[in-house]
């Protein structure tokens, strides 16, 4: 098994090959639910520190990261969730 460390380095190197900061048009057709879930599995990512999705957040920038909530919520504005995702978050909350 390797180690933390190691997994970062080579993530590292990973994202900083050519081509790693092209910017890439991606048209996708999907129903509101799975927007819904996508928007959600994004934001609920960004908070982890462990696994893959930790040490991959750990070696990008952090614009990156702020980038993808950005992305996340544009998903919900464009399917029309944002005012349900806001409810769903305050109830929630209580």
């Amino acid at each position: 098994m390797k180690t933390k460390n190691e997994i970062t380095g080579m993530l590292g190197i990973l994202v900083s090959v050519p081509g790693m900061e092209d910017t890439v048009k991606i048209n996708l057709s999907l129903q509101r639910k799975q927007v819904m879930l996508l928007s959600n599995v994004i934001r609920e990512g960004m908070k982890t520190d462990q696994g893959m999705v930790g040490d991959l957040l750990a070696v990008l920038d952090p614009e990156c990261s702020k980038e993808l909530v950005r992305i996340s919520a544009d998903l919900d504005e464009k399917a029309g969730l944002s005012d349900l995702q806001q409810k769903v978050k305050q109830f929630s909350e209580h």
